[in-house]
């Protein structure tokens, strides 16, 4: 049942956030084929989550996550090779930072944030640490 609510909940965010997150992947590190959205879910009781994967030259990883105004993300992203970048943007599109490693944001408005992964020379094998609070 869960993952029958997660899929739902991907097709929902996919359509409300194919704006946003082209935008990040365009602003990024000039992606040309955005992936997948993949949602950020943190453990109950828990205020952080750390994702992974591998992106090649071209491409973008995009992760959402659900948040409210006035909480901070920070995130820390870390690159085997030293060279992946990442994007945040709010839900109304507004690109919050660009080709960052790290950073700390108040978030201005509730909803779901875009966060895309690209690699800024060659490919990346990266962890994306996030933390809401």
């Amino acid at each position: 049942m869960q993952a029958i609510l997660r899929t739902l909940r991907l097709l929902v965010l996919g359509v409300t956030l194919f704006v946003p997150a082209f935008a990040v992947a365009t602003v990024g590190a000039g992606a040309a084929n955005a992936g997948a959205v993949e949602l950020i879910e943190f453990a109950p009781g828990s205020d952080h989550a750390s994702v992974g994967g591998a992106v090649v030259r071209g491409d973008a990883d995009t992760y959402v996550l659900e948040a409210r105004a006035g909480q901070t993300l920070t995130t820390e992203l870390i690159s085997v090779e030293g060279n992946a970048r990442f994007s945040a943007t709010a839900p109304d599109g507004r690109v919050l930072c660009a080709e960052e490693i790290g950073s700390r944001i108040t978030l201005p408005q509730n909803g779901y944030y875009t966060i895309s992964i690209a690699p800024s020379r060659g490919n990346a094998t990266y962890t994306l640490s996030v933390r809401i609070v």
